[in-house]
C-alpha cells in the first residue's frame, strides 16, 4: 500500500503540458468554498473537506449530511456559484455538486472599432459526483467525475473531467494529501477545443498547535509554473474561526477570511486581492448540517 501511495505522488513530477498552451475554464482549478480561498487554496491535506474539495479523498467522514451554497464575486464582473450536497458515512462519503461561472455584457468586435457590434456572454457549468472511502486506518482514497458545458455567444461545447486523490495520515495531527485534477477533455468550440486546467497538488496539514491549523502545498498546473500555497486557521472561540493565507501565483498572493458556526449551520467568508489593478474577489459560503 505504501508503494502505491508513492506511485501516486510521482505523478506530480510528470509534465502537465507545455506552458505555451492556452488553457480555459480556470474556475475548475478553484476550491469551491470560502474556507479554501481564505487559506490560499492550501486545502489538499485537510481531512474534513467540503463537498467540492480540491481533493476528493479528503471529504468528511463524520456521519453528517451537508447542503452548501457558495457565491463568488470574482474580478472583471465574473461570477461563480456552487451548490453541493454531501452524504457522509463513517467509512465512505458521497457528494453531488453543481457549479456555474458566467460573465455577461462582453463587447463584441471583429476588429478595432470605436463602438462594439453588440455584446455576448460566456457561461461555463459543470455537474459532478464525488466518492471517498477510508481504505485503511491511515489512508483514504477518492475520485470525482464532472460533466462540463461551455457556451460562448452562440457556440457550445461539452466534455468531462476526472479527479483522483489520496489522503494519508502520518500521525494523529499530521496529514499528507495528493490530488490530480481535471483529467479529461472538451469537444471543439468552433475550430478548436478548450484545454482543461489539469493540475497536480501535494500538501501537508498539521493540527497539533493549540487552536491552530497550518497547511501548505505545492501545485503544478497546465500552462503555469509550480506555485506554493500556505494557510493558517485559528479557532478564536467555539463559534469564530479566523483564517489567512499566502500563495505565489502570478496574479494574487495574500488572502484572509473568517468562519462562524453553530451545531446546524456555518458561514464562511474570504477576501482575495489581485495584483495589477485587477481588483479583488469576495467569496461567501453557507452550509447547513444534519446528522
Amino acid at each position: 500500500m505504501r508503494n502505491s501511495f508513492i506511485s501516486l505522488l510521482m505523478l506530480l513530477l510528470l509534465p502537465l503540458d507545455v506552458a505555451a498552451e492556452t488553457v480555459g475554464m480556470p474556475f475548475l482549478r478553484l476550491n469551491a468554498g470560502a474556507r479554501g480561498a481564505a487559506l490560499a487554496e492550501a486545502v489538499t491535506a485537510l481531512p474534513d473537506a467540503e463537498a467540492a474539495s480540491a481533493n476528493p479523498a479528503a471529504l468528511r467522514t463524520d456521519g453528517r449530511r451537508t447542503l452548501a451554497f457558495t457565491h463568488v464575486a470574482w474580478i472583471q464582473s465574473i461570477r461563480h456559484d456552487y451548490l453541493s450536497a454531501l452524504f457522509a458515512g463513517k467509512r465512505s462519503t458521497w457528494a453531488v455538486t453543481a457549479q456555474l461561472s458566467q460573465a455577461d455584457d462582453l463587447e463584441r468586435r471583429t476588429g478595432p472599432t470605436t463602438d462594439p457590434l453588440g455584446s455576448f456572454g460566456v457561461y461555463d457549468g459543470a455537474v459532478g459526483l464525488s466518492y471517498a472511502r477510508v481504505w485503511t486506518t491511515y489512508l483514504r482514497l477518492g475520485g470525482s467525475v464532472r460533466l462540463i458545458r461551455q457556451a460562448i455567444a452562440t457556440r457550445t461545447a461539452t466534455g468531462a473531467a476526472f479527479d483522483l486523490g489520496a489522503l494519508r495520515s502520518l500521525g494523529d495531527y499530521l496529514h499528507l494529501g495528493f490530488a490530480v485534477r481535471n483529467l479529461g477533455g472538451m469537444s471543439a468550440l468552433g475550430e478548436s477545443a478548450t484545454s482543461l486546467p489539469r493540475s497536480g497538488r501535494l500538501g501537508l496539514s498539521y493540527t497539533r498547535l493549540p487552536h491552530l491549523l497550518v497547511s501548505g502545498e505545492i501545485q503544478r498546473a497546465r500552462g503555469s509554473s509550480i506555485s506554493l500555497h500556505l494557510g493558517a486557521e485559528w479557532t478564536a472561540t467555539r463559534r469564530l474561526t479566523l483564517r489567512t493565507g499566502y500563495q505565489t501565483t502570478d496574479s494574487r498572493h495574500l488572502s484572509a477570511g473568517l468562519g462562524l458556526k453553530t451545531e446546524r449551520w456555518s458561514v464562511d467568508y474570504a477576501f482575495v486581492p489581485f495584483d495589477s489593478g485587477l481588483g479583488e474577489a469576495h467569496r461567501l459560503s453557507l452550509q447547513l448540517h444534519r446528522h
